[in-house]
């Protein structure tokens, strides 16, 4: 595929970037040990998210209920680019996703061996650092089981209320006001994994890193490394 100018980050680079560094660390350690690696980043990276969606319930006095978890949800995608539908709302909501930008990307480049690994901990990384006593079924998703992702959120009780209050929460407030933009997305995923990889290795990920970065730029201009790179020393734990 031709580069893209980086005039505005996606999801699409969020995914990309992701299996740049998933390909560059299993070339150089090995598939079992970097992929153990990679989930338990992947882990991290998905907790910080959910902690700083807590931090924002709270900040507008909503507890840290299934309802308000999706209401907190830090990324927003052009209309199209995703598909789902709830199959149950109450007492548990059981959402099917047919359609999502990280799997349409990685298919189209080959890349759904790298993305299993996001797949297999982001869902209920992210419920854990919202709220640890929430409970979020995952029985299927497209990059693993190549049917739509299954989920099961537990006594998420979508009533018809609760669903006009989501909706004026997602409209109204906060609105967007908890909408991240997809190129703090990549410097926090980039900075996380890296961070991992050196706990777990013992050494710099800087060569690592630095090749995934040379193939992330096969797909998007290079001025986009340059803004990833800006966010190294962001706290992700704080909004």
């Amino acid at each position: 595929m031709g580069k893209d100018k980086c005039i505005e980050f996606t999801a699409s680079h969020h995914a990309i970037l992701f299996a740049s560094i998933a390909k560059s660390l299993i070339k150089d350690i090995g598939e079992d040990t970097a992929g153990n690696i990679l989930r338990k980043a992947v882990r991290k990276y998905g907790e910080q998210r959910g902690r700083r969606m807590a931090l924002r319930a709270k900040k507008y006095g909503h507890d840290l209920t299934m309802d308000n978890y999706f209401a907190y949800g830090e990324w927003e995608v052009p209309k199209g680019d995703m598909d789902f539908k709830f199959q149950e709302k109450n007492p548990h909501a059981r959402m099917n996703v047919y359609k999502c930008p990280w799997y349409e990307t990685w298919a189209k480049n080959d890349m759904l061996k790298y993305g299993q690994y996001f797949c297999q901990e982001i869902d209920n990384a992210l419920v854990r650092g919202f709220n640890p006593s929430l409970v979020l079924e995952v029985s299927s998703t497209q990059t693993n089981d190549d049917k739509p992702c299954d989920f099961l959120f537990k006594d998420a009780g979508l009533s018809f209320l609760t669903i006009l209050k989501l909706v004026y929460k997602k409209k109204i407030k906060p609105g967007k006001k908890v909408i991240m933009p997809w190129e703090y997305h990549c410097g926090h995923i980039y900075t996380t994994i890296g961070n991992v990889i050196n706990q777990e290795l013992g050494r710099k990920p800087d060569m690592i890193l630095e090749n995934a970065l040379n193939d992330f730029a096969t797909y998007f201009d290079e001025k986009c490394i340059e803004v990833i790179r800006q966010y190294k020393n962001i706290d992700f734990e704080q909004i």
